[in-house]
């Protein structure tokens, strides 16, 4: 006999985590099933960690070039070993907290264990049959592991086990340009290490726009990281002081570099193999994700795919808004689309990366016209006052409707200033609702404006004539609207 639920919830994740802490006070009857740790890739692999590692080892380079700044200090010591130890007392408060709370609530059934479908919409887990007419799969994503000659071989780190290490690695090798790879290896290189990133495309996070790839190319390469960018790695082999990896460009070329650990970052794969979608006839992509539609319903109605199972955006804001739209489409009295447009991203590299709607080549590729303006941080005050002048802010912009398409910087915390635009993209809005504006000064945020002004200045010159708060706001939809 089948345990009847009214909503069965695949991993406890935040995606997972959200529906569940909206069925709950709801009164639904609800399964959450999960494996260890709870609380999914954010918390335990992901933005929590690493953003606590990146953070003490932003201090350490602040502190070995004060010099810039004509403050004299001693080289920075770093106690790798400390910092884990409080990273992960952290991390284990925030998970038995939430553990904790999990197995308080009402009408929630935990249930550790591998959940696989032996039916129509039933899991079998533990044991134990389970039966929903709402299922919800949040099964997150694991590493990918390339198939590597030599690999099963030697030693290797993902991001799953890399910020584990107490000993600093002597020359890490970084097998992959994307955010986590760029992230994590800018870390340990400012925690001391010597670090090479092997990048199979010949830019660094190449899914941004080509000018930032450019910029944290050079930032990178100013802090001593060694880059490989159009290599493959071919073969890996231990050696005594460690391992030997060697790559292979297009050209055949092939090069071999020796370091002392190597991490592998290239690239993250759902979990949707680990829940025999066979049996209940659930469909994947090409890559193996869950597919679902805009309401983030799969081919089987009443069975849903969030967070990072289904491979849209793979991003903690987006895992937790996939959450909401998918209880509001099994348990409201209406169905909403996921509006992926309006979420954006951030990659916690030195500069920052913030990053909101299409790229460049994307408006361009659609067919827009588009207008667009890239305001150098050197030309904003506060960022030449505090010495931090690398990168830009770049705005794309609809030339007849003056619609913000895409907002794009790379710089001083770039993943805070982007919010500006996010709300504007959200609610439809143009470069007026942010050009109009009187910012304070000296900040960073000032600049968001400026170059916001400069765009108008462009398309619209008379909308910015006179004093900027008084002007009437309903013009500041653009002239053509």
């Amino acid at each position: 006999m089948s345990e009847e639920f009214d909503a069965i919830i695949i991993g406890a994740g935040e995606a997972g985590t959200q529906v569940e802490s909206m069925a709950v006070p709801a009164g639904k009857k609800v399964a959450l099933i999960y494996q260890d740790p709870y609380g999914g890739t954010c918390l335990n692999y992901g933005c929590v960690p690493s953003k606590f590692m990146i953070h003490r080892a932003r201090i350490a380079h602040q502190v070995r070039t004060a010099a810039r700044y004509h403050v004299t200090t001693s080289a920075p010591t770093v106690d790798l070993a400390a910092i884990v130890k409080e990273k992960d007392a952290r991390l284990d408060k925030e998970r038995n907290s939430m553990l904790a709370e999990a197995h308080a609530a009402k009408n929630l059934t935990l249930i550790k264990g591998r959940a696989q479908f032996s039916g129509d919409h039933q899991i079998t887990v533990e044991g134990r049959t389970l039966h929903a007419t709402k299922i919800f799969l949040a099964t997150g994503q694991r590493p990918v592991v390339p198939h590597i000659v030599g690999l099963a071989g030697v030693q290797f780190y993902t991001n799953e086990n890399v910020m584990n290490l107490t000993e600093l690695p002597s020359h890490l090798i970084v097998l992959g340009g994307g955010y986590i790879g760029c992230e994590l290896g800018q870390c340990y290189r400012r925690y001391g290490a010597e670090v090479t990133i092997v990048q199979s495309n010949i830019h660094l996070v190449p899914n941004e726009e080509l000018e930032i790839s450019k910029v944290i190319e050079q930032a990178f390469r100013d802090e001593g990281i060694n880059l490989l960018l159009g290599y493959k790695a071919s073969r890996v082999e231990a050696t005594e002081q460690g391992i030997r990896l060697t790559v292979q460009n297009k050209a055949g070329e092939e090069r071999s570099v020796e370091g002392s650990h190597l991490f592998i970052a290239t690239g993250r794969q759902s979990n949707a193999d680990t829940l025999n979608l066979d049996v209940a006839g659930i469909k994947t992509d090409d890559k193996g994700n869950i597919a679902v539609n805009d309401y983030l319903e799969t081919n089987i109605p009443g069975i849903y795919a969030i967070g990072d199972a289904n491979g849209q955006q793979p991003f903690t804001p987006a895992c937790l808004e996939e959450g909401k739209v998918a209880y509001t489409n099994a348990f409201g009295s209406e169905r909403v689309k996921m509006k992926r447009e309006a979420i954006g991203h951030a990659i916690f590299t030195d500069p920052e990366i913030g990053s909101i709607g299409l790229t460049e080549q994307q408006a361009s590729d659609a067919g827009h016209d588009i207008a667009i303006q890239v305001t150098p941080f050197a030309k904003v005050s506060k960022a030449s006052l505090i010495g931090e002048t690398t990168g830009f802010i770049k705005y794309i912009i609809e030339r007849k409707t003056h619609r913000i398409l895409g907002c794009h910087i790379v710089g001083p915390d770039a993943a805070d200033l982007v919010y500006d635009a996010i709300m504007v993209v959200r609610t439809g809005g143009s470069i007026h609702d942010i050009a109009p504006t009187v910012a304070l000064f000296p900040t960073l945020q000032g600049g968001m404006q400026q170059s916001a002004e400069a765009l108008l200045d462009q398309v619209a010159p008379k909308e910015i004539e006179g004093p900027l708060v008084t002007a009437p706001t309903h013009h500041r939809r653009g002239a053509n609207e």
